[in-house]
C-alpha cells in the first residue's frame, strides 16, 4: 500500500488511521500502536525539520506486509537533510521538554534505518514491525 500526503500536521491524523486500519486488516497480534506512534513522530520530524513548517511539500509512506507477523513502512521526504549522525535519541538523563522522537521510533521498531538520497533531494526511513 502507497500513498502520499503533504506535509501538514492536520494530515497526520488520516495517516494514522491508515495504519491501524492496516494492521487490523492484515496482522492478527500486531500491537497497531507502536507504528503508529512512530510513524507520527517521524512525520512531525519531517514537518518540523525537513520541511521548516511548510505545509504542501510531499511525503511518501508505503506499507508492505513482509509475513504474517512483520511488516515494513519506508517514510520518503524529499526535505533538508539532517546529517545521520545527528538523527539520535536524545539522553534520557537530560530531562526537558520535547525531543524524545527517535527515542520513541526506535523504541517501537525492530528496524529503524535512515537513509540520504541522492544530489541531497531528501531522506527515507526504512522502519520495521
Amino acid at each position: 500500500m502507497k500513498f502520499t500526503i503533504n506535509s501538514n500536521p492536520k494530515e497526520l491524523r488520516k495517516v494514522r488511521l491508515e495504519i491501524e486500519v492496516y494492521c487490523k486488516t492484515n496482522f492478527v497480534n500486531l500491537d497497531s500502536s507502536k507504528p503508529v506512534l512512530a510513524v507520527d513522530e517521524s512525520l512531525q520530524n519531517i514537518i518540523r525539520h525537513a520541511y521548516s513548517m511548510k505545509l504542501d511539500e510531499k511525503i511518501d509512506i508505503s506499507l508492505n506486509k513482509i509475513d504474517d507477523d512483520n511488516f515494513q513502512i519506508i517514510i520518503r521526504d524529499y526535505g533538508k537533510q539532517t546529517p545521520l549522525e545527528n538523527i539520535k535519541a536524545r539522553d534520557l538523563d537530560d530531562v526537558k521538554p520535547g525531543g524524545l522522537g527517535v527515542y520513541f521510533i526506535q523504541q517501537c521498531s525492530k528496524i529503524c534505518e535512515y537513509k540520504h538520497m541522492p544530489n541531497e533531494l531528501g531522506t527515507e526511513l526504512t522502519l520495521v514491525f
